[in-house]
């Protein structure tokens, strides 16, 4: 269906991945709008701003993706009040066109808070469904990891890589060119630290048994 893409940042960036995304999945032509820049979503000047702009649109979307959520966000992300306000104009959206909202928002920055977005956790409370994005690493893919489903289990993680495509008849200022990425499903890594564990306390387990057997 139609989808209406609020974009805070990276424009140019976007431009040329959607471009490639076409070009990779031979895809004529997307029922797909990117704003121009962000708004004050959890405001009521900016909340009218982008539902006068989508009334406006020749089809209803079937789903309205907000990027990210810190840029539509007027406030502290950490403050519960300043996140109702957020998750209201959301619902309202959601009503209003009879749509999906969804919202894209960092995870802090440390280990331990990789599963959940920064701020209130009252946005993953109203949340029906969490995923997560973690980054590839030197032995691993990029994980896409379902973190809460509402009303149905966990979807089994999803494994994907990044693939260059150069973009056909684009050229950058130096007639170089331009290239951009899609992401592919990749398969899954190999867990070699579980078989390392188990294989170390085997072998432990076999020492123990020789020495208590008397055998040098």
């Amino acid at each position: 269906g139609t989808v209406v893409y609020l974009a805070g940042e990276g424009h140019h960036g976007l431009r040329s991945r959607i471009a490639a995304w076409k070009q990779y999945n031979q895809v004529s032509q997307m029922n797909m709008y990117v704003s121009r820049h962000g708004c004050d979503l959890n405001t009521s000047e900016g909340y009218h701003k982008v539902l006068e702009s989508v009334r406006k649109l020749p089809e209803t979307p079937r789903l309205i993706v907000i990027d990210t959520l810190h840029r539509f966000l007027k406030g502290d992300e950490n403050s519960s009040e300043i996140a109702k306000t957020m998750i209201d104009a959301c619902g309202l959206l959601m009503r209003e066109f009879n749509t999906s909202v969804l919202l894209v928002h960092h995870t802090g920055k440390d280990e331990n808070s990789q599963k959940d977005g920064r701020g209130s956790s009252a946005y993953r409370g109203a949340l029906e469904i969490a995923i997560s994005v973690v980054p590839a690493t030197e032995s691993t893919p990029i994980q896409i990891i379902q973190r809460k489903a509402k009303d149905s289990e966990l979807a089994p993680d999803k494994h994907m890589r990044l693939e260059k495509v150069t973009i056909n008849e684009w050229f950058d200022e130096d007639n170089e060119p331009v290239t951009s990425v899609v992401m592919v499903e990749d398969d899954a890594p190999v867990n070699s630290t579980k078989k390392s564990a188990k294989h170390t306390k085997n072998l432990k387990v076999m020492e123990r048994a020789w020495w208590a057997s008397g055998t040098e």
